[in-house]
């Protein structure tokens, strides 16, 4: 349906459409890094990249193209549009990172026992989560604003440049909330 429609729910419906639309740019840009992780993990390495060496070059480039993506869907939202934007693009990463650290961290897949249980690693999975969601949906509220004064390539370098820092604070909070992070020694 298109806003000039006699329908009563054409505006509505339209608003809707580009507000989904508005939170998949960002969410599709995570998820193909996601995916592109995944690949490298299982295969090790991806032509002369070893998976580390493929995450540095590849992955994150991708991951940092999530705030970027961010700006330019939001940009023609409106204010309030654009800040349920970010809470859901935000609130749908911190959940899946959230789980997905925790499936990593709960179940190790140790030979002689994890140091902690699974229920030990859900607040620590919990503020881990939050702040990678909170990382994006931050990176890609400054990319918007500054896209909207007019400011594209700006807008794209700020983005990535602040969702490196926010990785860089997901890894400082990783490190502080997994102390004792590992499985048990081998007996004697």
């Amino acid at each position: 349906m298109s806003s000039g429609s006699t329908d009563s729910d054409g505006p509505r419906l339209d608003r809707e459409v580009r507000l989904g639309l508005a939170v998949a740019a960002p969410l599709a840009v995570v998820a193909l890094a996601y995916a592109l992780w995944w690949v490298s993990d299982r295969l090790l390495y991806v032509g002369p990249l070893d998976r580390a060496a493929f995450g540095w070059a590849v992955v994150v480039p991708v991951w940092l193209c999530a705030p970027i993506a961010a700006g330019l869907a939001w940009r023609r939202l409106t204010v309030r549009a654009t800040a349920a934007a970010a809470v859901l693009s935000g609130t749908v990463i911190s959940s899946v990172s959230a789980f997905l650290f925790w499936q990593a961290a709960a179940h190790p897949g140790c030979e002689y026992g994890a140091t902690r249980t699974p229920l030990e690693w859900v607040v620590p999975s919990l503020f881990v989560g939050i702040v990678v969601g909170a990382g994006v949906a931050a990176s890609g509220l400054l990319s918007v604003m500054i896209v909207r004064r007019g400011h594209p390539w700006r807008a794209a370098v700020t983005g990535a440049l602040v969702g490196l820092a926010c990785i860089f604070v997901a890894i400082f909070v990783f490190v502080i909330v997994t102390p004792g992070l590992g499985c048990q020694r081998p007996p004697i």
